[in-house]
């Protein structure tokens, strides 16, 4: 077999896909301060993280052919990170198998109020620590700080709940302009467009996370602003001012053009609704993005188009019916089954009218990578070795063979796996070289 390969050759440029997921977890009502049961785990045996709930859910749906865990899990209602958010990363960890696949940032938003039960607790975030590394977790306060958190009947700022501003770039590899991105996570003041002051309140809120990112970010920064935005009018100040023209201009993926007309709440448009998940009326939980991420301009962060939706909702179900009402069709057939355990359509449905009174609204997105180098090739007996420089640390490494070039890569076999701990990777596949067969090729691939 002769072996085909060149030294110093720089291999396609590669994209990671993340599963950005934003989630009111309702762990602050009532006296409630852990995860709802189907969070994390079946509502019939809570402590059993193993069988996974919601959350692992999401990571079996099929988007555009692709299923993946949770790449980032902003947070709201939660209750602190102890008591909310470190169970849902045990139990993320649990199921996966991998200690430390998740982490939180350690910043403690401020509860608003100081009642635990009462539906204001902290924004919070959770991340796949494998794919992605979380550079910093800044407050996004009003003027005078968090002691003017509140609706402006008060005389306060109208940020009801302290926004944070999270920035992060994919893991493993040196951070630049085109890499990283920032996440707001907000829960806005609640209650009906029909009154000024929540109205005015989540106004306020809006223009407070619209300055910031002008005044503290580059124009060019992508942005992702996530969270319950309690409303689904476009008419809504807060929505004018988030999608206003200028520098680092927010996007909404189901009214790009932000017609100011455009009502997602009620009957109109039952596939978007996200609250309640056991009484469908409304749209309030969002993922917006700056202009550059919904176009994929630039060569950075980009929506994957066709992968935003509300997680167990595809319009089949009835307006103000339960999403578990026996005709929701959202995940049929479109679950991948070779998880670490495969979590049916019928109970995910199930899981998602205790987990929460919110749906969690899933998107993929594509982040570019560096292009890895074959910086040099040679033979020890029958076996491969190539030297890989500029690799991403943790990046998954396959070694094809085959026959006919003509053949799709899927139509080869893959012969040797590695896995990269550095920037730098000597990749020896062994026993693939035999000189009494026919000429062969080899491709090396990152997952």
């Amino acid at each position: 077999m002769v072996v085909l390969a060149a030294a110093t050759e720089c291999l396609l440029a590669q994209t990671r896909t993340l599963r950005v997921v934003t989630y009111n977890v309702a762990a602050d009502i009532n006296g409630v301060t852990a995860p709802l049961p189907g969070l994390i785990a079946p509502p019939s045996n809570p402590n059993n993280f193993q069988s996974g709930g919601v959350l692992e859910g999401i990571g079996e749906e099929l988007l555009n052919g692709n299923a993946q865990p949770l790449d980032v899990l902003a947070l709201q209602e939660t209750t602190s990170n102890t008591q909310t958010v470190m169970p849902i990363v045990n139990a993320l960890n649990t199921f996966y198998g991998i200690a430390g696949m998740y982490s939180n940032s350690s910043y403690q938003a401020t509860e608003s109020g100081g009642d635990i039960a009462d539906g204001n607790g902290p924004n919070a975030i959770i991340f796949n620590t494998r794919t992605l590394q979380l550079l910093a977790s800044v407050p996004v306060d009003p003027a005078g700080g968090t002691s003017q958190l509140g609706g402006v009947s008060s005389g306060y700022s109208g940020e009801y709940r302290e926004v944070m501003r999270y920035q992060f770039a994919p893991a493993g590899v040196a951070t630049n302009a085109a890499n990283v991105f920032y996440i707001y996570v907000s829960h806005y003041k609640s209650g009906s467009s029909s009154t000024a002051n929540n109205t005015n309140s989540r106004a306020g809120e809006a223009f407070i996370v619209r300055n910031n990112a002008v005044t503290t970010l580059p124009p060019t920064a992508r942005i992702l602003h996530v969270g319950d935005f309690n409303t689904g009018l476009a008419s809504e100040k807060m929505f004018v001012t988030l999608t206003a023209p200028g520098a680092n201009q927010l996007l909404d993926p189901l009214n790009p053009a932000a017609s100011l007309t455009t009502n997602l709440d009620g009957s109109a448009a039952p596939a978007d609704l996200t609250e309640k998940a056991t009484y469908l009326q409304y749209r309030d939980d969002y993922q917006m993005m700056t202009t550059n991420v919904y176009y994929g301009a630039g060569g950075g962060l980009a929506l994957i188009a066709g992968t935003y939706h509300p997680f167990g909702n595809n319009g089949t179900t009835a307006y103000q019916t339960s999403v578990n009402s026996g005709t929701d069709t959202a995940l049929n057939n479109r679950l991948v089954t070779n998880g670490p355990v495969f979590i049916s359509a019928a109970q995910l449905l199930l899981d998602l009218t205790n987990a929460s009174d919110h749906l969690p609204v899933v998107a993929d997105y594509a982040i570019p990578l560096p292009a890895p180098v074959i910086s040099a090739v040679s033979l020890a007996r029958t076996n491969l070795v190539l030297t890989l420089t500029n690799c991403a640390t943790n990046g998954v490494f396959r070694l094809l063979l085959g026959t006919n070039l003509a053949l799709s890569p899927a139509n080869w076999s893959a012969v040797a796996t590695s896995t990269a701990t550095g920037g730098t990777i000597v990749f020896t596949a062994t026993n693939v070289v035999d000189t009494t067969k026919p000429r062969g090729f080899f491709i090396l691939l990152e997952n």
